[in-house]
């Protein structure tokens, strides 16, 4: 009740775009390509140079947002965020499988279970907690 797995979703795709914004543009020989600036020209048409499609992978684009124009988005169905984030919680849970924890790590916390387990019994800890709180005054 009090969390939301949409706006997990969608502080992911803000703090993706912060950390790509921070990384800056790259500026180098290969992405400024004088070359194809003089081949082509002041008024030419830099999207068909195989360079400008090299260097256009370079940015990042958002998963979750749309960059078309308006018509575009609206003739696709005008998906406000709070959908687009509801289908991709939906799709995550859907496909995702849990990455095995490493061998040594899993036997460490498999002894740790168990040390408690001899350490502790339920009865012994409901006791505890019925008495500690009985006799601790919270307010």
């Amino acid at each position: 009740m009090s969390i939301s797995l949409e706006q997990y979703v969608l502080d992911d795709e803000i703090a993706q775009t912060v950390r790509e914004s921070m990384k800056g543009i790259p500026v180098n020989e290969e992405t400024l390509d004088l070359d194809t600036i003089l081949k082509v020209g002041v008024a030419g048409n830099y999207l068909s140079e195989p360079s400008t499609l090299r260097n256009l992978n370079v940015f990042w684009l958002p998963e979750l947002l749309d960059r078309d124009w308006r018509k575009e988005w609206e003739t696709k169905g005008w998906k406000n965020i709070f959908k687009i984030c509801c289908e991709r919680v939906d799709e995550i849970l859907a496909t995702y499988e849990p990455q095995p924890l490493d061998k040594d790590i899993n036997d460490e916390l498999m002894k740790v279970a168990e040390e408690a387990d001899k350490k502790f019994s339920r009865e012994d800890i409901a006791t505890r907690l019925s008495t500690d709180t009985l006799t601790t005054n919270v307010y």
